[in-house]
């Protein structure tokens, strides 16, 4: 039963980190004053259910964030395509921060640490992952075939404004 505990937590938590991810690229999005309207798919494979503006995949990997408008200044499109990377980034250093905490504080052997120290050192290294995979400039070949990284993403907007600069 704890195994089963542990893989449905697991899935949940990483789906719940490709969401953070996306909302922090909403998050770069509002702050560079972008409207309201946007929309954010969680996940790939087959749709399970779509709520407000969210759409949710059954496989934990992947996701994409659909601003209404794109940011009018490279800033604000820097901002807004670094704000997952960051935000999984935040999300890894939390993890870690728990991991630590329960390896410390709890009993071990105890069923709540038999539970916990699996699932966040999993999602340590899922969301420390997701954050590569996004910052290293690439473009997917796999899960979200043909997009870019954000990374990559960002250095295609930083050579366009070197070579306005050249103009």
């Amino acid at each position: 039963m704890d195994y089963f505990i542990r893989v449905i937590l697991i899935w949940l938590l990483c789906l719940l980190s490709v969401m953070l991810h996306e909302l922090g690229h909403a998050l770069g999005y509002r702050i560079s004053g972008g409207k309201a309207r946007w929309k954010v798919t969680v996940g790939s494979g087959p749709k399970l259910f779509s709520v407000s503006r969210f759409t949710f995949g059954l496989i934990p990997a992947g996701g994409n964030f659909i601003p209404a408008d794109e940011p009018e200044t490279d800033k604000g499109q820097i901002l807004m395509l670094a704000g997952g990377p960051l935000v999984s980034l935040l999300q890894a250093v939390l993890y870690w921060i728990i991991y630590f905490c329960i390896s410390g504080g709890i009993q071990p052997g105890s069923s709540l640490s038999e539970i916990l120290l699996p699932v966040s050192s999993f999602l340590f290294y899922f969301n420390l992952f997701q954050f590569f995979f996004t910052v290293i400039p690439i473009r997917y070949r796999v899960i979200c075939r043909g997009f870019e990284s954000d990374g990559l993403q960002i250095i295609h907007i930083l050579k366009q404004k070197k070579a306005k600069k050249a103009e």
